[in-house]
């Protein structure tokens, strides 16, 4: 299933959001290319690329959602374009429950001239249905000017309205990985490959309250019964 039916479901279910403190910017992406890497029965490696392959594209967008706003469009199979932009993201998966998992790790968004936005996670895994779903906490945010030092977040597509990496307070930024989720057959009980992914992210300023509900909080009221 394509990931962009996969966030109907989440927001049918409700998903985390940095509630409590004014969302500075967000970024999502589907059809990235998602692979888990067993370590042993209860942990491994859970990563998702960009790709542009026969079944999937991925495709994107990045947005200043405060003056002045931009949207950076990446089209879909962007990463096979001559320039550098790319995502990239790694959680680390340690079961603890029945169908729930702790997990911690990083991601790094490149945009169209090498400019990049990274961070860390930290979260929960929660098997819904059909689909294995993560949310929690984005924390040591930073927008790096690395590429033709304009400062700006520039997409792929020409519809793109780049985007000033200026924003008030300073860094690092805090946020919400708000959903990644695709489908899944058990609760990381084997190795697998190019699975569907759908990621979506709000930033922050930090210090920043983070109100994690939904999927997270669906998960913490299940532990509690």
């Amino acid at each position: 299933m394509k990931a962009a039916s996969l966030f109907a479901l989440a927001g049918a279910l409700g998903v985390a959001s940095a509630t409590q403190a004014e969302v500075i910017a967000s970024f999502s992406f589907d059809d990235l290319a998602g692979s888990y890497t067993q370590s042993s029965s209860t942990s491994g490696t859970f990563s998702a690329v960009a790709v542009d392959t026969i079944n999937l594209q991925t495709a994107g967008d990045a947005s200043r959602l405060i003056p002045t706003e931009g949207n950076a469009v990446f089209e879909a199979g962007f990463v096979s374009g001559a320039n550098p932009a790319d995502f990239q993201i790694s959680i680390s998966v340690n079961i603890d429950a029945p169908n729930h998992a702790v997990g911690s790790g990083s991601f790094t968004f490149t945009d169209a001239d090498g400019d990049t936005i990274t961070g860390d996670i930290s979260g929960e895994w929660v098997l819904v249905g059909s689909f294995l779903a993560f949310s929690g906490n984005l924390t040591n945010i930073f927008l790096n000017d690395n590429g033709a030092n304009d400062n700006m977040f520039n997409g792929t597509d020409g519809s793109s309205t780049d985007w000033s990496m200026s924003f008030p307070g300073s860094q690092p930024f805090e946020g919400a990985l708000v959903n990644l989720v695709f489908g899944a057959t058990n609760f990381f009980g084997s190795n697998f490959s190019d699975r569907s992914t759908g990621v979506t992210a709000q930033i922050v300023p930090a210090p920043g309250a983070l109100a994690l509900v939904g999927l997270g909080g669906l998960a913490a009221a299940r532990r509690r019964r």
